[in-house]
């Protein structure tokens, strides 16, 4: 049955069971949400619980123009997007009961639902955080000649956000098939929009980034169902993305237990929302046009409560997840690909090359093969990138692979994130070790989280690569590393070369992976020129080099600090003292078999980490020598850091804080008398 009639002055064309579908939907998630509200005061359901009761239009009215393989991103209030877009009423109940049943195993709750089957790449704690994943999403759909199409949902609070201002304005450079939704129920937790900018007016914003802005009733599912309709269509034919502002209202607290109504928002305006139930006003409608009869809607609704009474009882009775799963999808299993374990011939053909060379090579070698690996970065298109590192990668493959972005280290790195996650490998070039900073939300709260909590549906095949450490006097925000904060989070890997080939060959090994990758280049060795294979060439992660054996004392390093640790190892060679070197060339998965084997045969050890001492990886080694083979040592384990200052510029300052060949020598030799003296007596 089709017919042209109106809801709100607005003219819709009818389809009755389409119209009955949106009604339904509308019905289960307002249903599901009261039934959970009322187990989370009983004490049922854990955690935290956000509730979208008087927001259910927006999510139906958006998913309802939708097909399977669009994907949506959504908020810490996402249980209504959740169902609207398909996801299992069962498994979303039995997740919010942290249940092994749920659609992520009990691993996420009620802020972090995932269903990869159904286009769910996440509910999300973090206030924006799904904005730049959407950005990704569309532009993998890009890459991949597909005509899908991502929605982010966020509200009103996030239109403060750099997530937000970033994203926007890269998915619209990139004409991304994005559709942004801002579901602006007029408080961010409990402060108004009026307090939080003097621009009220979400949809007006989009004029900054040349894309449409609309601005819609959230409470009238068919007017948001138009709206999105538009939008969705304009993004599939190429035409870029749309924001779109629903205006709605929660009819509930910000979180279950907060105050309703007398502190930040008062009990007549809760009453005046509530009067607007987008429910109510689409029940009248479906009964005075006659399309739905009351015992229809009468009879939809007891289904509904069937079906949300059957996932609350399933939810209860589901098994809880076995304690021995809890290290389960951290990162891939193996960590290593295929390719990266297969045994090298000997003595194969080798070609000087120099570092940014080797490693430009290793690239174009695997995009050639994988059509959909994606680099994005600032300035590494034609121009070739700051080092001159991606140098002719733009002309071979083309502008839709090589993209050159803006200046939005936190839109590019989660786009990047959750394209790779969507099919398209990618690597995210943030140029200095520092400047991956302004990503690092996106990279330890989505990236190397998202296998877990999604129990493995997800993975985040991505790089971040990032020239680190210091060069002559680049000063203090051009000279980190950071390597021990990203090898402190589970769920990525962390790579710092020290040559040419192992540049070369990790990169390779990261293009192959499963997980996100952080890719360390020491800037000082950029130069530098090394023997590199000619074949395929891949080094495997978590693989310790032994660059030289020794009998007297183990040093352990990595990166720059190699360089100075062999020259010591030569002069300290002259003198009687035989060192056994190891470049770690990945810290996280970190080779600690290797160190305690060495460790084992000369008592001593040395760890030498350009890092801050704090906190550091050689404290990290130190630990786990100690506390594994302390009984066999010959003395007291030895480290070597950075001071713990930010990099001075001033050339004599700069000097002071260098790791050199003078310092490493010094140490060793005290550590070898030491050790002599004690054994002596």
């Amino acid at each position: 049955m089709k017919k042209i009639s109106k809801m709100n002055d607005v003219a819709y064309i009818e389809d009755k069971d389409v119209l009955i579908s949106l009604y339904e939907q509308m019905v289960l998630i307002r249903k599901f949400e009261l039934t959970v509200q009322e187990n989370y005061k009983k004490g049922e359901i854990p955690g935290f619980i956000h509730l979208c009761n008087g927001q259910e239009a927006v999510a139906v009215g958006v998913c309802s123009n939708l097909r399977k393989s669009d994907w949506i991103t959504s908020t810490h209030r996402g249980h209504g997007h959740a169902l609207a877009k398909g996801v299992n009423v069962n498994k979303i109940m039995a997740e919010l009961w942290g249940k092994v049943t749920g659609c992520n195993g009990g691993r996420g709750g009620s802020m972090h639902l995932y269903s990869y089957k159904d286009g769910l790449f996440g509910t999300n704690g973090l206030v924006g955080g799904g904005i730049p994943l959407a950005v990704g999403l569309g532009m993998s759909a890009q890459v991949k000649g597909e005509d899908s199409v991502a929605v982010s949902f966020f509200g009103d609070g996030a239109i403060n956000h750099g997530a937000f201002h970033e994203s926007v304005n890269f998915a619209a450079v990139q004409k991304a098939p994005v559709v942004f939704v801002c579901e602006n129920n007029q408080y961010a937790t409990c402060i108004p929009i009026s307090s939080a900018s003097l621009n009220n007016s979400v949809s007006s914003r989009a004029s900054v980034y040349g894309i449409p802005g609309i601005v819609v009733d959230g409470n009238d599912v068919l007017a948001v169902s138009q709206a999105t309709e538009k939008a969705v269509e304009r993004a599939r034919k190429g035409e870029g993305p749309t924001l779109i502002e629903a205006l709605t209202y929660r009819t509930v607290g910000h979180h279950e237990g907060d105050v309703i109504a007398g502190t930040y928002r008062t009990l007549e305006e809760l009453e005046s929302w509530k009067a607007k139930c987008p429910i109510l006003q689409f029940e009248r409608y479906l009964l005075e046009s006659g399309i739905a009869s009351k015992d229809e809607l009468d009879n939809i609704s007891y289904q509904v409560a069937s079906k949300v009474a059957e996932a609350e009882e399933f939810a209860r009775t589901s098994a809880q997840p076995k304690p021995i799963s809890v290290t389960d999808n951290c990162w891939m299993d193996p960590i290593n690909p295929p390719e990266a374990l297969k045994q090298r011939a000997e003595n194969g053909e080798m070609v000087t090359q120099r570092w940014l060379v080797a490693v430009r090579d290793g690239i174009a070698e695997e995009m050639r093969k994988d059509k959909n690996i994606m680099y994005l970065g600032e300035g590494i298109g034609e121009r070739g990138g700051t080092f001159g590192h991606t140098k002719n990668l733009w002309k071979e493959f083309g502008s839709n692979r090589i993209i050159d972005t803006p200046i939005c280290e936190l839109a590019f790195t989660g786009a990047a994130a959750s394209a790779s996650a969507a099919g398209c490998r990618t690597i995210a070039d943030l140029m200095f070790a520092d400047f991956i900073l302004e990503a690092t939300s996106q990279i330890i709260n989505q990236a190397s989280k998202l296998r877990y909590i999604s129990n493995g549906q997800l993975g985040v095949p991505m790089i971040i690569r990032a020239g680190s450490g210091q060069i002559k006097q680049a000063g203090p925000q051009h000279s980190g590393t950071f390597h021990s904060i990203w090898a402190h989070c589970p769920g990525l890997i962390v790579a710092v070369p020290s040559n040419p080939a192992d540049a070369k060959g990790l990169m390779k090994t990261a293009l192959r992976a499963g997980d996100p990758v952080i890719f360390l280049e020491p800037k000082a060795l950029f130069s530098t020129k090394g023997p590199v294979p000619t074949d395929e060439h891949y080094v495997p992660f978590g693989n310790a080099n032994i660059l030289e054996k020794g009998e007297d004392i183990t040093i352990v390093t990595f990166g720059l600090p190699v360089f100075p640790c062999i020259e010591a190892g030569k002069v300290l060679r002259d003198k009687g003292i035989s060192c056994e070197i190891i470049d770690l060339r990945t810290i996280a998965p970190l080779d600690i078999k290797t160190i305690l084997k060495s460790v084992r045969k000369t008592g001593l050890l040395l760890v030498v980490d350009e890092a801050y001492p704090v906190c550091s990886m050689a404290s990290e080694i130190s630990a786990l020598v100690s506390e594994k083979i302390f009984n066999e040592l010959k003395g007291p384990i030895n480290r070597i850091n950075k001071p713990n200052v930010p990099q001075p510029f001033s050339p004599i300052l700069e000097e002071e804080v260098t790791i050199t060949s003078e310092k490493v020598i010094m140490t060793i030799q005290k550590m070898i008398k030491q050790s002599r003296t004690e054994m002596k007596v």
